[in-house]
């Protein structure tokens, strides 16, 4: 995937607890734009999982541990990654 470098200002203060060539730290950095893109409707999470390189479970969980629920989306996705679960398992069934 292609990728670009984004410039942010911030506080000094903030600057001095903040470890950036630390990529676990940039990851999470990352989830939480694209986090803020799906809470705008911009992006789905099956989008921003692909944006990261990573299954949409990883990154529900990932979001979990920082305390973000995917649970405040609507019910038509929830729905959805139902669906796919069922199709993934073999099952027919449908919500």
């Amino acid at each position: 995937m292609n990728t670009i470098k984004i410039e942010l200002e911030v506080p000094e203060a903030l600057a001095e607890y903040v470890d950036i060539k630390n990529t676990e730290y940039q990851r999470k950095v990352k989830e939480l734009m694209l986090f803020e893109l799906i809470k705008e409707g911009k992006i789905s999470f099956g989008k921003a999982a692909e944006i990261l390189e990573t299954d949409k479970m990883s990154l529900i969980t990932s979001l979990g541990s920082l305390g973000i629920s995917y649970f405040e989306n609507d019910i038509e996705e929830v729905v959805e990654d139902a669906n796919s679960a069922r199709k993934v398992m073999g099952e027919n069934n449908r919500c």
